[in-house]
């Protein structure tokens, strides 16, 4: 009887350091960044999606304000946190899965599983974080935005912007 004992405790020992294994182990960072994009999204947190999405996004968001302000006559600085809004997400739905499906160091691309049963692909891409040069700090080298991986978030071609668009009367191109 002991003996069986000593067999069914070493196998829960055994089960016990593969869960403990398996819990510890780290999740790839783009499949964390990917699962951070689609909670932010679900959240409707604005600043948490700028924090995850690449640099042109940001900065594409970053000039729309520069020029809303402008078209206020400077009354207001309009944010760039300001010109984006998260809309037609389903609060309900959450991440139910990821998946790394590859990458090469520069670039990923990561499949979620949603609640629902729906996948999404995002691509994310490596950024170096960005260090300013500022005589002003003691310090010359200090970061701007970090580095890291971040979403991949597809932007209109470089034609001008819908604020230009708006203030000059111009049309788009006939497509």
């Amino acid at each position: 009887m002991a003996h069986v004992f000593e067999r069914a405790l070493t196998c829960l020992l055994g089960l016990s350091l593969v869960t403990g294994l398996g819990c510890s182990a780290k999740e790839a960072e783009p499949v964390s960044v990917a699962r951070s994009f689609a909670d932010t999204a679900r959240r409707g947190d604005v600043d948490g999606m700028l924090a995850v999405i690449e640099a042109p996004a940001v900065q594409r968001l970053e000039l729309e304000a520069e020029h809303a302000s402008d078209h206020v006559g400077g009354r207001r600085s309009i944010e760039a946190a300001e010109m984006l809004q998260i809309v037609g997400v389903d609060r309900s739905v959450a991440v139910a899965g990821a998946e790394l499906l590859d990458d090469d160091g520069k670039q990923a691309h990561v499949e979620l599983t949603m609640t629902d049963g729906r996948t999404l692909r995002l691509e994310l891409v490596w950024e170096e974080p960005e260090l300013l040069d500022d005589p002003a700090v003691d310090n010359p080298a200090r970061l701007g935005r970090p580095g890291g991986w971040k979403v991949r978030i597809p932007l209109p071609s470089d034609q001008t912007s819908a604020a230009d668009e708006l203030a000059t009367g111009a049309a788009p191109p006939d497509a």
